[in-house]
């Protein structure tokens, strides 16, 4: 696992919403990547490839609770919709049955 890779994997996480939905393992990504990055700069190579490694798996973790976020408010609009259709039909069925 390369610096690259892991700076691909962030920006991937941010691409997908993570500084909203999943802002502490977005910040633990940058946290490892910057590490990973000092490290190689030292010449610290087996460091810095465990580290770029940790920014990545946080930043794969990001990407999907940014998913796993945006599915949500999906299913809550939709579950709020279906109440007002449901509430919208019985109003309808209720002023029909007292013609």
């Amino acid at each position: 696992m390369g610096l690259d890779d892991a700076a691909q994997a962030l920006a991937a996480a941010r691409a997908a919403g993570a500084p909203t939905y999943a802002p502490l393992e977005l910040r633990g990504a940058e946290d490892h990547l910057s590490q990973a990055r000092a490290f190689a700069d030292k010449r610290h190579y087996e460091d810095a490839a465990r580290l770029a490694e940790e920014s990545r798996a946080d930043s794969e973790l990001a990407q999907v609770k940014a998913r796993l976020g945006k599915l949500r408010e999906q299913v809550d609009a939709a579950t709020r919709e279906n109440a007002r259709l449901q509430q919208a039909a019985g109003a309808g069925s209720a002023a029909g049955d007292g013609q």
